[in-house]
């Protein structure tokens, strides 16, 4: 530390304003604690009690000095007072016994220092570090098996950090994933070897110390490129357990083919089950690209089903999906990606709906027309928030969007990438009916999508009613103005559109009386916006952000803890921010 009341002259503290505001931020002591040098010899009691009170007298004195010129101020005595305001607290906490703590407050703060983490690397490295600091805190760390049941194989093979970590968890329900380096999309060929697949013998290793442990798992995650690889961790986990605690299954394949191939189908899924055993506490299935026996699925109130990347003969039946659903209550989540129940020859009237009074979040791409209609027709959800329809190509999605008309008029937040719609009276009609029918829509999040079925939120919806239909608004007094489609609508999220199509969209809103408050572009898709552009939409718009393409708009944020305060999930939302 440097003199008694002076700062370095680079410190932040000596280049604010407000000094007195700023010497007890989080922000400060951060970037202290970031820059500091380990501690190399045990520090002077002493002397460190002698320096406190050589602070406390020196605030006194600086104190009565500010009081003295009142109403007046000193910036000279405010940044004395907060340099040493900050650095006797400092002091306070280096001169604190922490290690003379009881072993249960001691393992309360470490697990405050781990779960605080952001990020699997920044939780190792705290373990580690904990471990590293002195024998106390490795006894205390390494007698809590929660500090340690977390595991995510980012390590190489043969993987002995994260198997240690496996060990000390001891009994502790554990939460693991396993995948490979992901290998980036332009890896030179020469450097592949960095970025080894697991193999069968590699996987195989792994299994073995896991299944022994197979009742503990609460979550497993697993990410494998190789199918081979694949079917050996199915077929020996299918027949461990029984995994009596599971919560949540994930299993992706990344590997070629795209789908999960008709030869390794039954005709009702896969050759093995998820578990021979029953698994009460399942709430998350997330399989892309594989399939499972679905016959051998024990019923379960699923919260979350995410399915991706199946043939046809690989998914569940008809009855086999219903029953599913209706054994899911409080689904929450339902994603569907070239993949859901199997074809039915039952005309779509005949199907049987399944109420979903808690689903919220609804995803359907890759998938033929008739395919998602077939999908919507087995389901009844009104409530539904946010809805994403995404790689409907190759064909026209006109029916889908006329289906889709009135059944969620609860939806916040709808994303479109690439919805094919071909140019007809009859889409545009559709088109302006299905948004009208979302008139709570906030955020509009789009790509490739076509400009005609934007500029149905510009267009008046009357133009585009049956005389049944007016007479109606007619006799509800909803005629004598101008009716705005998705009147609450504020935000934009655009990427991959042509020029003026979004300026477009922008102005018009503008000249309607509802300005979009902010518009958002990835910084990814800004090479593909001219200048131009963009100075038009900044003109007609509140503000125009290029954000980092991985970032969660406000906008988006705001309307997912919407989502969770309606099943009362407010805290579980808040601690996934964290």
């Amino acid at each position: 530390m440097t003199s008694l009341s002076q700062l370095p002259a680079f410190h932040l503290l000596n280049q604010s304003r407000t000094p007195m505001e700023q010497w007890d931020s989080d922000d400060l002591i951060r970037t202290y604690l970031k820059n500091s040098q380990e501690p190399q010899n045990e520090p002077d009691p002493e002397l460190m009690r002698t320096r406190l009170k050589m602070f406390r007298v020196r605030m006194f004195e600086l104190e009565k000095l500010r009081a003295r010129i009142l109403p007046a101020t000193s910036y000279e005595f405010d940044r004395e007072l907060a340099a040493v305001m900050y650095k006797r607290k400092l002091l306070l906490w280096m001169s604190f016994p922490i290690r003379d703590l009881p072993a249960e407050i001691l393992t309360t703060i470490f697990r405050l220092v781990v779960w605080s983490s952001t990020g699997a690397d920044q939780a190792t490295q705290h373990r580690l570090w904990l471990t590293w600091v002195c024998r106390r805190f490795r006894e205390v760390a390494l007698a809590d098996s929660t500090l340690w049941n977390s595991v995510w194989f980012r390590d190489s093979a043969p993987w002995k950090r994260s198997l240690a970590f496996i060990e000390r968890a001891g009994t502790a329900p554990l939460d693991i994933r396993i995948n490979e380096k992901e290998r980036p999309e332009d890896l030179p060929e020469s450097q592949a070897a960095n970025y080894p697949i697991i193999t069968v013998d590699q996987i195989n290793i792994i299994l073995d110390v896991l299944i022994p442990r197979v009742p503990q798992l609460r979550i497993l995650v697993v990410v494998l490129e190789d199918m081979d690889v694949i079917e050996t961790f199915m077929r020996r986990f299918s027949s461990a357990g029984p995994p009596e605690i599971l919560e949540r299954f994930e299993m992706h394949r990344t590997g070629a083919p795209y789908l999960w191939p008709r030869e390794k189908s039954t005709g009702a899924g896969a050759e093995y089950p998820l578990s021979t055993h029953p698994t009460p506490k399942l709430r998350w299935l997330s399989l892309n690209g594989l399939s499972i026996d679905w016959s051998r699925l024990p019923p379960t109130n699923l919260r979350t089903i995410d399915l991706r990347r199946m043939c046809v003969q690989a998914c569940p039946t008809s009855d086999r999906w219903s029953e599913m659903l209706a054994a899911s209550p409080d689904l929450f989540k339902l994603s569907l990606d070239a993949a859901g129940p199997q074809w039915t020859a039952q005309r779509l009237e005949t199907i049987r709906p399944i109420e979903l009074p808690c689903l919220r979040d609804l995803v359907i791409g890759d998938m033929s027309c008739l395919y998602a209609l077939q999908i919507l027709a087995h389901m009844n959800a009104p409530r539904v928030m946010s809805l994403a329809l995404m790689t409907l190509t190759g064909q026209d999605y006109g029916p889908l969007m006329e289906m889709m008309t009135g059944r969620f008029p609860e939806v916040r937040l709808l994303q479109i990438q690439g919805m094919e719609l071909n140019k007809t009276d009859v889409n545009v009609r559709r088109a302006v009916k299905w948004f009208e029918s979302m008139p709570r829509l906030r955020l509009f999040k789009f790509s490739q999508t076509k400009p005609y079925l934007l500029e149905a939120l510009l267009a008046d919806p009357r133009e585009f009613r049956t005389p049944d239909e007016m007479e109606v608004h007619a006799a509800d007094g909803q005629e004598e103005t101008r009716p705005i489609i998705c009147p609450e609508l504020e935000a934009l999220y655009f990427q991959q559109q042509g020029d003026k199509e979004v300026s477009t969209i922008v102005k018009g809103r503008k000249e309607l009386g509802v300005p979009l408050r902010r518009v958002y572009t990835p910084n990814t898709n800004q090479p593909n916006v001219t200048p131009e552009e963009m100075a038009r939409i900044r003109e007609h718009v509140g503000q125009l952000f290029v954000i980092y393409h991985m970032l969660v708009t406000e906008e988006e944020d705001v309307i997912h803890e919407e989502m969770a305060n309606s099943l009362g999930l407010a805290v579980a939302w808040r601690r996934y921010k964290r």
